[in-house]
């Protein structure tokens, strides 16, 4: 059964395009190296002065989840941020339980 969740990333209003950058190559890699993502979609919503980003992802399992944790990708995230400082704050995780409705009109 897939697992899915919404991470909830607050930008600095000046550092949006900068995670743009960011988030093109967390995904590019996540595509080509984490075959257990089943999706990795990220958002941008609000106004240039308090943008957020919103990264929708579903995993195949657990041990998808946990590779992508594991991933080389991640820890690049991890210190990038550390480097650069583009968030006013922490990253937010939301689990999420499907309750109704489709993905996609086969």
């Amino acid at each position: 059964m897939p697992l899915y969740f919404l991470a909830i990333l607050e930008p600095k209003p000046d550092r949006t395009a900068r995670l743009k950058e960011i988030c093109q190559s967390v995904a590019d890699h996540v595509k080509e190296n984490e075959p257990g993502v089943l999706k990795y979609q990220w958002f941008l919503s609000g106004p240039p002065e308090k943008p957020k980003i919103y990264v929708w992802e579903i995993y195949k399992d657990q041990e998808a989840i946990e590779n992508h944790k594991k991933s080389s990708k991640m820890a690049w995230l991890v210190e990038i941020e550390q480097k650069e400082n583009n968030l006013l704050s922490e990253i937010q995780v939301v689990p999420l339980e499907e309750i109704a409705g489709w993905a996609g009109r086969d």
